[in-house]
């Protein structure tokens, strides 16, 4: 392998590095949305499925927010 050869890739190797980096800084974390709310329920949007809105239902207990979670329970179909 010739020196120009040897230092052509070096460079290609520098170069390659540097746009990894690059591409690799501009993945910052965002902070979360903001709530859309109401008096005690919310909503806070996380990103969109399609043309659909994906988020997270939130409900206000003592002035801060919290993730509301779903139970499941069972109903008897007839009395």
């Amino acid at each position: 392998m010739t020196f120009t050869a040897r230092v052509s890739f070096v460079l290609l190797w520098l170069a390659s590095l540097v746009l990894v980096g690059v591409f690799a800084s501009a993945q910052t974390r965002r902070e979360p949305g903001a709530i859309i709310s109401g008096a005690d329920i919310g909503f806070r949007p996380d990103g969109w499925n399609g043309k659909r809105r994906t988020g997270t239902w939130l409900v206000r207990i003592d002035g801060e927010w919290v993730e509301a979670v779903s139970t499941i329970r069972v109903v008897p179909a007839t009395e």
